[in-house]
């Protein structure tokens, strides 16, 4: 994930290529990316683009169990979440309300206090679980949601394991160390057992 330029964050991941300009855009291999926490969208370099198969989300969804209140035929009904993300959740709850219905939905974040959304929207609905979309979210509900999930993010904006690559610059340092030890090794040998007495 890159850095948002926005937040400041390392939480932005690839988005789909929407229209004309992403798509002439990504010959010279500027791609189109979404932070996780802000929902800013910038396009940046990515000199190797990797097919994103499966999960078409915009949003990462973490897996993050949290108690909520959902208010479908007029009454609260608890439930947990099974993921979240800043537009969206899994929820496994006895409510069952039908797919294309708008709820209310409460959060419960614990120290960092509830989310209140006006409106998540019913994507899918079966044995007990749900997706829900969030489309009403006030502006300083959205910011501590974002803030909340920010402490499950790793300093490189994802939660999962790496590809097993390392990092270029603990290469270098690595390359550096193993030059140094060569070096002193080399001058050691020159001197000789005699020079060092």
């Amino acid at each position: 994930m890159l850095r948002c330029p926005r937040c400041g964050q390392q939480a932005a991941r690839r988005s789909r290529r929407v229209g004309v300009r992403d798509h002439l855009a990504s010959v010279v291999r500027l791609y189109p990316f979404r932070c996780q926490l802000c929902t800013e969208r910038f396009r940046a370099f990515q000199g190797v683009h990797r097919r994103q198969h499966g999960d078409r989300r915009e949003y990462d969804r973490l897996l993050v169990r949290i108690p909520v209140v959902i208010v479908a035929g007029g009454a609260p009904v608890d439930g947990e979440t099974i993921d979240l993300s800043l537009t969206g959740c899994s929820v496994r709850s006895e409510a069952a309300p039908p797919v294309g219905s708008a709820v209310p939905l409460r959060l419960r974040l614990g120290q960092a206090g509830d989310v209140a959304i006006r409106a998540a929207v019913v994507k899918s609905q079966r044995e007990g679980r749900m997706g829900l979309h969030f489309e009403g979210i006030d502006r300083g509900e959205r910011e501590r949601l974002s803030r909340y999930l920010a402490r499950f993010l790793r300093p490189s904006g994802t939660t999962r394991r790496g590809t097993g690559r390392p990092r270029p610059e603990l290469v270098a340092a690595a390359a550096a160390g193993l030059g140094l030890i060569l070096m002193v090794m080399y001058f050691l040998g020159r001197l000789g057992p005699s020079s060092i007495r």
